[in-house]
């Protein structure tokens, strides 16, 4: 039988603490930060608010009290995350704040692996995400890109920088291994002549280079699109 994380508390539920259990403050920063230990141990597939209410000693309705569903829970570990990024200084350039943003997302997600997706799931994780949206666009505006445009580019920034994240995270973006060399070198020289050709660049790519080249590829069309 599934368990079931989606139920919303109901009436004056009070937090309800387990005997015997050692326990840790029911505040809503404690919940999310028990809970970014409980999935970056376990997964998405491990994660339920059951194993999370047993960590923390209560009964995991009095957990679910705090966020009303699930999927207030993970909002509030996502923005538990954002948290921890810091805005470069005012004074930096444009383009070396975005850059700075970039890379605090990219050390995020190699600290937290298993939760970092959570950071693609909403479109604004809760004030600690406010300040650095308000940075982007101060960035972008700055860049001399039109206003109307500046939601789009908005948007497309942050699915770069935490698409390229979770693609180092999960696997995708890494140095060919063996077997990939080796099915690519199966192939028929005539239909994937330059594939061929690029294969020993990809066994000795680095995922740090992948995401520098990409950032700074991505800042140059801003700069461009501002002189367009």
């Amino acid at each position: 039988m599934t368990e079931k994380d989606n139920s919303t508390p109901s009436g004056n539920h009070s937090p309800r603490q387990r005997s015997g259990k050692g326990t840790r403050s029911l505040s809503r920063e404690a919940i999310a930060e028990e809970a970014l230990a409980l999935m970056e141990e376990h997964g998405d597939s491990g994660f339920t608010i059951r194993k999370l209410g047993a960590r923390m000693g209560y009964d995991p309705m009095s957990v679910l009290y705090h966020f009303k569903s699930k999927e207030g829970i993970l909002r509030a570990m996502a923005d538990r995350m954002e948290a921890q990024i810091r805005p470069a200084p005012s004074d930096r350039p444009w383009r070396g704040r975005m850059r700075h943003l970039a890379d605090q997302y990219r050390s995020l997600a190699l600290r937290y692996p298993n939760s970092f997706w959570l950071m693609q799931k909403f479109l604004h994780t809760g004030h600690a995400d406010f300040l650095h949206m308000e940075m982007v666009h101060g960035a972008l505006t700055e860049a001399g890109i039109n206003e109307r445009e500046i939601p789009a580019l908005c948007l497309g920034w942050y699915a770069c920088i935490t698409g390229l994240a979770v693609g180092e995270t999960s696997g995708l973006i890494r140095p060919a291994e063996d077997r990939d060399m080796a099915e690519v070198a199966d192939l028929s020289d005539k239909d994937y002549p330059l594939l061929k050709k690029a294969m020993p660049l990809y066994n000795d790519l680095a995922p740090s280079a992948v995401f520098s080249l990409s950032i700074e590829v991505f800042l140059d069309g801003i700069r461009d699109r501002s002189k367009a």
